[in-house]
């Protein structure tokens, strides 16, 4: 799909961002947050209200994946924790049961 104006490109990559963090597929967002930044580089400093308007918009949406993505580190996080904890666990056994 062709897009008017490279402001309308990065919103629909927004929300395609904002997808894929919904359903944890960070590894998608991150590859669209790769896509979008040039495009956000290279608007020029002066945007009409509609474009301000869109921009507020993203950042916001960027800060609530910000947010998301923290808390999904968290929790990732103290799930390794978690296993790797349990793989000392069993390999403790298995030396106690080897003898």
């Amino acid at each position: 799909m062709e897009f008017a104006a490279p402001i309308d490109r990065i919103w629909q990559i927004t929300k395609d961002i904002e997808q894929a963090a919904a359903v944890g597929e960070w590894e998608k967002a991150a590859e669209l947050a790769n896509e979008r930044s040039p495009l956000l580089m290279s608007l020029s400093v002066q945007q009409t209200g509609a474009a301000l308007d869109v921009l507020k918009r993203v950042h916001a949406i960027d800060a609530h994946i910000a947010a998301a993505a923290q808390s999904a580190q968290t929790a990732l996080s103290a799930e390794f924790r978690t296993a790797m904890q349990a793989t000392r666990n069993v390999n403790q056994y298995q030396r106690v049961a080897q003898f």
